[in-house]
């Protein structure tokens, strides 16, 4: 299977988990988003740039909490209209609007936002170029936030081949790594938080989020799907293989 079918593959997962009940694909949930959201400082008045967002569930809930204005960004033109049709569906579309982009050439002026938010989706980017691009846009002052998959210490050399390949591109950093990054990019009060632990309940989270009907939905897709559950397969046999290397947690910096 060449990269380009794994990367489709794993992103045919990701929709599968959407259509099947499953909203937050991260661990922790919308907990760690709130969190992450709070170390921003964002309220109300707060223009919000959303990277890779996907179905626009994260806007959605950002928008509903804290009353801001947001323009989300994805890839994927499938992802922005079933997200335009969600904050329609929701009453909220003049507070959130959607565009199909590379997060790695913005259309906005410079000095555009209060804060850049992404999650779970730089570690599929050039990381110098899309942040070069994130800091651009943020306003002096402004905050960048990035929630992603992180080596909890520096993984053998079969772990960052398997990443790699399994996601099509993926490459991500260890929490240290993570930090001096921020730095290199001109970022300060940089906060990280690292909540790995709470990769031990992502299995039972999915499945009590599912419930009954959403397993039997996947269950259903998988047998009728042989490349999704080929990835399926590979998806959770990496995770095992590489249970001690594999994290989550979030990182967030101020533009002086």
């Amino acid at each position: 299977m060449t990269s380009e079918n794994v990367s489709n593959t794993m992103a045919n997962i990701d929709e599968m988990m959407y259509s099947c009940g499953v909203e937050i694909l991260h661990p922790g949930g919308l907990e760690k988003t709130f969190e992450m959201a709070n170390d921003c400082k964002i309220n109300k008045d707060s223009n919000v740039l959303d990277i890779g967002s996907g179905k626009g569930i994260t806007a959605i809930h950002i928008a509903q909490k804290y009353g801001c204005n947001i323009i989300g960004v994805d890839m994927s033109s499938n992802m922005v209209e079933y997200a335009k049709q969600a904050v329609s569906k929701k009453k909220l579309s003049e507070k959130i609007s959607f565009m199909n982009l590379d997060a790695q050439k913005l259309p906005f002026d410079d000095n555009s936002f209060d804060v850049v938010f992404a999650e779970c989706s730089t570690v599929l980017m050039d990381k110098e170029r899309a942040f070069r691009e994130f800091i651009r846009v943020t306003k002096p002052g402004g905050y960048v936030a990035d929630l992603e998959m992180s080596w909890q210490k520096v993984p053998d050399k079969k772990a960052v081949d398997k990443a790699f390949e399994i996601w099509g591109g993926f490459s991500t950093k260890t929490f240290d790594e993570w930090r001096d990054f921020y730095i290199k990019m001109g970022l300060t009060d940089i906060k990280i938080n690292n909540f790995s632990d709470k990769m031990q309940n992502m299995e039972m989270l999915y499945i009590k989020t599912l419930g009954i009907t959403g397993i039997l939905k996947m269950s259903w897709y998988m047998l009728i799907n042989k490349s999704l559950r080929r990835g399926m397969i590979e998806y959770n046999n990496f995770f095992k293989d590489s249970k001690d290397y594999i994290g989550y947690g979030y990182f967030v910096g101020r533009k002086e």
